[in-house]
């Protein structure tokens, strides 16, 4: 921390500003995320149970592809202020509509608020880490993700804490207008930094982003590729943790604390990572040795949650924390870092593909197909799911070496 400050003491007044801008932008994205990610999940058990989880999600991903869509055509013509300002205003509106239709009793209406919540955090969060990788040079980015995916982990432990409070004295309703509330606060931030103009990524460019990567799109791909499996490993952990949590949390109200705390500890994870380990990481060890430790410590807990038990609920949750934990900070970080030999466009361009596109795809493909086995009633065993995250994790360490294999042929 102490080299960090010394570190931003010495950057110019217009970085310093601009610095400050996407700590806070990115604070309060991740700081309304577990508040609508608790009232989210307590509509939907409200109205549905574990057996629709997987539908939902899928939902939700094709939901999020089409805003995808929708962001690649807008974004070269508009630039990426105005368009942060229109996804974060469709997205309050969105929410508040959706919200007032459940309170009618329209229960469908749980689906919609569960879709735009997978949507919004995705499209916010990281046109606001793209914008940080197209602004920064690649020492800076290493000397500044850790501590700015620091203040977005403090952002959401912070939301877990309020999202407890609030649930137990003001009840569901309030954390969700409290939510809507943070994510206009974010827009508004964000947009502090507009006067900033990025090389290679003006307005009223007839170049969309998905299509400046043709150039590069192996390596895309195999990041793609990465990005896909990460996300397999982590949704089977999820759905382990929701099948438990359903079976014994049962109340909305307690079920809105419980996760509450639950991401509070999620982003205790990643803001330890983020401030105290990962600067020393990034600066001491290559990136390919962070890329490939991931996968092996996910083994690690994978077995140790095995041998001490997958029917509790408390073991269960920390190994989805552990994951998540990892995954917003450790993973996110190292996967930033791998954007950097590309262009400004490219990097925009990448980021839809990989963590929008791919990322959900990902999520939405497994979720589909467990939603199918659950519709046919052939439940699926904690055995059956173990099974197959060291498949996943086995295949994610052999595409790690492709990877940098590749990334030596884009620097030179």
């Amino acid at each position: 921390m102490k080299n960090f400050l010394l570190f931003y003491k010495n950057l110019s007044p217009d970085f310093k500003k601009t610095t400050s801008i996407i700590f806070i932008s990115y604070f309060l994205i991740l700081f309304s995320y577990p508040l609508m990610r608790s009232v989210s999940s307590a509509l939907f058990y409200d109205v549905y149970t574990v057996k629709d989880y997987s539908l939902a999600t899928f939902i939700g991903i094709i939901a999020l592809m089409f805003m995808i869509g929708i962001n690649n055509k807008l974004l070269g013509r508009i630039g990426v202020h105005k368009l942060f300002i229109l996804t974060s205003s469709l997205t309050i509106v969105s929410l508040l509509g959706a919200y007032l239709g459940f309170k009618s009793g329209i229960k469908e209406m749980a689906l919609v608020i569960f879709a735009v919540k997978e949507a919004y955090i995705v499209l916010l969060l990281h046109s606001c880490l793209a914008f940080t990788n197209s602004y920064f040079d690649l020492e800076q980015l290493k000397r500044l993700l850790g501590p700015i995916g620091g203040a977005g982990a403090l952002g959401g432990i912070v939301g877990g804490q309020l999202t407890k409070y609030m649930a137990n004295s003001y009840g569901t309703e309030a954390v969700f207008y409290g939510s809507l509330v943070i994510i206009f606060a974010a827009m508004v931030v964000f947009n502090l930094s507009s006067h900033i103009k990025l090389k290679g990524l003006s307005s009223n460019k007839s170049i969309t982003p998905l299509k400046a990567i043709r150039g590069v799109k192996k390596y895309v791909f195999l990041i793609a590729s990465v990005v896909a499996l990460s996300q397999l490993v982590i949704y089977i952990a999820e759905l382990q943790f929701n099948i438990l949590f359903e079976q014994m949390v049962t109340t909305k109200n307690e079920r809105t604390a419980y996760l509450g705390q639950f991401y509070s500890y999620v982003n205790g994870v990643s803001l330890v990572l983020q401030f105290f380990v990962l600067p020393y990481l990034l600066l001491r060890f290559s990136n390919r040795s962070i890329f490939l430790a991931i996968p092996i410590l996910y083994i690690i807990v994978v077995i140790c949650g095995v041998s001490t038990g997958v029917s509790s609920l408390f073991i269960t949750a920390a190994v989805f924390i552990t994951f998540k934990g990892v995954d917003y900070s450790a993973f996110a970080i190292a996967k930033e870092v791998m954007y950097n030999p590309l262009l400004s466009l490219q990097k925009f361009g990448a980021k839809y593909l990989t963590d929008m596109f791919v990322y959900r795809l990902a999520k939405a493909l497994i979720a589909f197909v467990f939603a199918l086995e659950f519709i046919k009633n052939r439940y699926i065993t904690m055995n059956v799911l173990t099974s197959l995250q060291f498949i996943f994790l086995g295949i994610w360490i052999f595409l790690v070496f492709t990877l940098f294999r590749e990334q030596k042929k884009i620097n030179k």
